[in-house]
């Protein structure tokens, strides 16, 4: 008979937890302040897009890109074919947006006539 095992039954605090707890410091810490910070107002932002079938068509216009990026704060540049939307030609005038969903979302504010107005 072996007498090394525990004993078969579970032991009467097993629901409890064996940490320990720290001493309570007596709500004397120190908590830092929370800054408030108020939101500033909107800034209203004039976006204007323009569409090409591919990334080369879009590289060819770079003189047209540029005078379109004068007359708003941001210019949406949509290449409806798949590629880079990091092309440094490109983002230099612009937000590049690159493959056929985008092309169909900015279709569609173009549709709803999204660019017409200011937005934040």
């Amino acid at each position: 008979m072996n007498t090394n095992r525990r004993p078969s039954h579970p032991p009467e605090n097993k629901g409890r937890s064996r940490r320990r707890r720290r001493p309570n410091q007596g709500g004397t810490q120190n908590k830092p302040e929370v800054e408030v910070t108020k939101k500033s107002a909107p800034v209203l932002k004039r976006y204007a897009v323009i569409f090409y079938e591919s990334h080369v068509l879009a590289k060819e216009d770079v003189e047209n890109l540029a005078k379109l990026k004068l007359d708003c704060d941001q210019l949406n540049i949509v290449v409806k074919t798949e590629g880079s939307m990091d092309d440094p030609e490109l983002v230099a005038h612009g937000r590049v947006y690159a493959g056929e969903a985008w092309h169909l979302i900015h279709k569609r504010r173009v549709d709803d006539q999204w660019y017409d107005d200011l937005h934040e």
